[in-house]
């Protein structure tokens, strides 16, 4: 006899229960790609402004270099300080510039110095024919009746030819013309001599030279014979010795 089916136990309908309503999804969108980050920038360096350079440095740097002409030597000096004045304070360049040209100025400036003193304590130059000085000494004399403008001065203490021992005067409004004034002052040139060199007045050796006015430097207010004594041979020493 074989045993009956068994049943599962019965289990009590569960209670109807309303649906969900539905709910509408979102939209479909397209994924984007994926950006990679971008490094960040570099600081950059902080900028100063642009400095413009002082004019007046730059002129006096110039004038500094070619300073052998005494006005430009001036000149740098003070377009030097005028340049000081301005960059103070760094508000343009150029300030070494003007200390450059100041330092190139005064060492032309004792260049020039130098050489004026030098000469004149040598007595050696050329000097105007209307500007020679008593005692004056001449190293070449030029032919008789030549036209002179400048003669070549020379320290007496080295050889020379000749040596203005007189300066007479001319007096008159109108130029009385070169003969006139060889003939009238030819005499007078001879009786300096005696007084200023007995023993050159003496002696045959030295002859006398005259400078005198010309039209030319007549109307330029030269008014005066210069005498002169000279040699054929240079000598040294003046003639009053």
């Amino acid at each position: 006899m074989t045993n009956p089916p068994e049943y599962p136990p019965y289990q009590q309908p569960q209670p109807y229960q309303q649906p969900q309503p539905y709910q509408q999804q979102p939209p479909y969108q397209q994924p984007q790609p994926q950006q990679q980050p971008y490094p960040p920038y570099p600081p950059y360096p902080p900028t100063r402004p642009t400095r413009s350079t002082n004019s007046f440095a730059i002129a006096s740097l110039i004038l500094g270099i070619i300073g052998f002409v005494w006005i430009f030597a001036l000149l740098s000096v003070i377009f030097g300080i005028i340049a000081l004045n301005q960059t103070k304070g760094g508000k343009q360049q150029g300030r070494g510039m003007a200390i450059t040209g100041l330092v190139l100025s005064g060492l032309w400036t004792v260049v020039l110095v130098a050489i004026v003193v030098g000469l004149v304590i040598s007595g050696e130059g050329s000097v105007r024919a209307t500007d020679v000085q008593l005692g004056d000494c001449i190293e070449t004399t030029p032919a008789e009746g030549a036209n002179v403008k400048t003669m070549p001065k020379v320290s007496c203490d080295k050889p020379h030819q000749g040596e203005v021992y007189a300066l007479l005067p001319v007096s008159g409004d109108t130029f009385p013309g070169q003969a006139t004034l060889r003939d009238q002052y030819e005499k007078k040139c001879m009786t300096a001599l005696d007084t200023y060199s007995p023993k050159a007045a003496a002696d045959s050796a030295y002859q006398i030279f005259l400078l005198y006015p010309t039209q030319q430097t007549w109307d330029q207010g030269d008014r005066r014979v210069a005498c002169l004594t000279i040699t054929e041979d240079k000598r040294s020493g003046s003639v009053k010795q």
